[in-house]
C-alpha cells in the first residue's frame, strides 16, 4: 500500500475507537491519518468508497491466505480425521496463514468488527470460511455429520473459528495479544472440545 493509504488506515482505526462510521466526517478522518483532504480525495470520491477499498484488501487478504493454507494441506495424502489429536494437530497447518495475516492486520480487522464499522464484516467473513470449508470438505472427502442439519452445523463451525478470530484481536495493546502458535493452539482446542467442557464446577 501506498504511503497515503497507510495512514488513512491508521487514521480509520483510531477515528472508529469513538466514534461510529456514519458520524465520522472525511475532516475527522484526515486529521486523524495526518494527512490533508486534497490528499483524500486524489485517492477516494468519499469515506464510503475509502471503507469499501479497506474491507476489499481485507476480505481478499483473508481468502488468499486460507486458499494458501489449503494447499499446503492438499500436499498430504487425503485425510479423514478421526481422533481427537489429528484434528487438534491438523489445526496449525489449516489456518496458519490464515493467522499470520490476521495477526498483520490485527488493528485493522478489530475496527472491522467491531460496531462503529457499520458494515457485516462478520458475515462477509462467514461466508469467507463456509465457502473455504466446503472445498476443503470436498478435497478431503468428507461432510458434516447428521446429528443436526448442515446448514446448522457449518454456520457453528465457521462461527466458532470467527468468534475465535475476533477474541483475539480485540486486545487494543498488540503486545498482549497472543502469539500465533498460542492463538492456533486455542483455536486446535476449541474444535475437539464440546461447549460443555468449557465449564467445571466450583469446589466449596
Amino acid at each position: 500500500m501506498k504511503k497515503t493509504e497507510l495512514k488513512l488506515e491508521s487514521g480509520l482505526v483510531k477515528a472508529l475507537e469513538n466514534e461510529s462510521f456514519n458520524q465520522l466526517t472525511v475532516a475527522e478522518l484526515v486529521a486523524a491519518a495526518g494527512i490533508s483532504r486534497r490528499s483524500f480525495y486524489i485517492y477516494y470520491k468519499d469515506k464510503y468508497e475509502f471503507l469499501n477499498d479497506v474491507r476489499s484488501r481485507i476480505l481478499k487478504g483473508i481468502k488468499q491466505a486460507m486458499e494458501a493454507d489449503r494447499k499446503v494441506i492438499e500436499q498430504f495424502e487425503v485425510r479423514r480425521l478421526q481422533t481427537d489429536e489429528e484434528k487438534y494437530l491438523s489445526t496449525h497447518d489449516e489456518f496458519y496463514k490464515l493467522a499470520v495475516f490476521i495477526n498483520e492486520n490485527s488493528d485493522m480487522v478489530r475496527t472491522l468488527f467491531s460496531r462503529n464499522a457499520t458494515i457485516d464484516f462478520y458475515r462477509d467473513f462467514m461466508d469467507l470460511l463456509k465457502e473455504e470449508i466446503t472445498i476443503r470438505n470436498s478435497f478431503h472427502k468428507i461432510t458434516y455429520g447428521t446429528m443436526i442439519p448442515t446448514r446448522y452445523a457449518e454456520e457453528i463451525f465457521a462461527g466458532e473459528i470467527i468468534s475465535t478470530i475476533r477474541i483475539w484481536v480485540s486486545n487494543y495493546n498488540k503486545e498482549s495479544m497472543e502469539s500465533i502458535d498460542e492463538f492456533l493452539d486455542i483455536l486446535g482446542k476449541i474444535q475437539i472440545i464440546s461447549p460443555y467442557h468449557l465449564f467445571r464446577p466450583i469446589k466449596e
